[in-house]
């Protein structure tokens, strides 16, 4: 997707974390957003602004692309969320996004929610947007590769015996082993109702106003 853009477009990443994907953006005009909460053990320090996303101290019409991956469970307020992300998009900006539909409870207690295709197009369909695709990502059998790193054990601690650092590498191993045979079984499930999460794309076409949005 970034390197669809055209050079010089605004990018605003909206709960941005770490800022992970700045490299991703280098021939755009791009602006890192997160409240910088979630994790303790994270860098905040790549980010141009610290604020909440569902209510942005920014004007309305300013960015060409909002990108906002993973972010929506952890907010408390999805509606105003999305109707912020359409009143900050320029008419004819488009809107991609990512959610989770499984994934363990994680930053808590900044953990609320997690979507469905449907409840994903109703909050972009609320906001205003149109043209909407919603993508699974990946399918049934994705979902349990992801699961089963959950099993995975932690690394052995300093001074542990060779026996058991033995059975923690096999237990990985077996562990990688079975990850690798469902990502290669995934593409037998033609449904690709009960994925990982979902992505999607949506556009603020260049008369449509937002009925939830309100300015700041």
């Amino acid at each position: 997707m970034a390197e669809s853009l055209p050079a010089g477009q605004r990018v605003l990443d909206a709960g941005a974390g770490e800022a992970a994907y700045r490299r991703l953006f280098e021939h755009c005009d791009y602006t890192a957003l997160d409240l910088a909460i979630g994790e303790s053990v994270w860098n905040y320090s790549n980010l141009d602004v610290i604020a909440r996303v569902d209510g942005l101290p920014l004007r309305p019409e300013i960015f060409d692309t909002v990108v906002s991956t993973q972010t929506l469970e952890h907010i408390e307020y999805p509606r105003e969320t999305v109707a912020e992300f359409f009143r900050v998009l320029r008419p004819g900006g488009r809107l991609f996004l990512t959610v989770p539909m499984a994934q363990e409870e994680h930053q808590v207690p900044y953990d609320y929610f997690r979507y469905t295709s449907y409840g994903l197009r109703s909050l972009l369909s609320s906001a205003g947007f149109t043209e909407t695709t919603v993508s699974p990502l990946g399918g049934f059998f994705t979902r349990w590769a992801y699961e089963l790193s959950s099993f995975l054990p932690a690394p052995g601690a300093a001074g542990a015996s060779l026996a058991s650092k033995g059975r923690r590498w096999m237990a990985a191993a077996a562990i990688r082993c079975v990850q690798r045979l469902l990502l290669r079984v995934d593409r037998f499930d033609s449904r690709r109702n009960y994925p990982w999460g979902w992505s999607a794309s949506a556009l603020k076409g260049s008369t449509q106003v937002s009925r939830t949005a309100h300015d700041l």
